[in-house]
């Protein structure tokens, strides 16, 4: 009987596509390094620096499970709601006002709340949960 050997296949590494690589990175290192001295002098004018607005405090409602309300921390009835949001929001540039309901408060509560905010100047609204 006889066998026949096969030749294995021996699998070289070329190296050209490595070397294109490694030159093409570094004509792009070259190109993109900066060099001291290259940079252009140019004079900016000086701007006018603007006051820093003050971070105003924002207004926030809560409005608790058996329906009872705070505005910033403080009771406040519902009759009451509309003045004291009128005079909070009068100072201020944003007319935001952040509502916070229990998740066990009525959704009424929470319309009503809603619409009396938007009597008093309340433009934005952020609900809380």
């Amino acid at each position: 009987m006889k066998i026949i050997k096969y030749k294995k296949n021996q699998y070289k590494l070329d190296m050209a596509p490595l070397i294109d690589v490694v030159f093409l990175l570094l004509i792009f290192f070259m190109l993109t390094f900066a060099i001291q001295g290259q940079a252009m002098d140019i004079k900016l004018p000086q701007g006018q620096s603007t006051s820093n607005p003050v971070q105003q405090k924002d207004i926030t409602i809560r409005i608790s499970a058996s329906g009872d309300l705070l505005l910033d921390n403080s009771p406040v009835t519902l009759e009451k709601l509309v003045d004291e949001l009128k005079v909070k929001l009068a100072s201020r540039t944003d007319k935001l006002v952040k509502i916070e309901p229990d998740k066990k408060a009525k959704y009424k509560q929470f319309a009503i709340v809603l619409d009396y905010a938007r009597v008093a100047g309340a433009e934005d609204f952020s609900i809380v949960r």
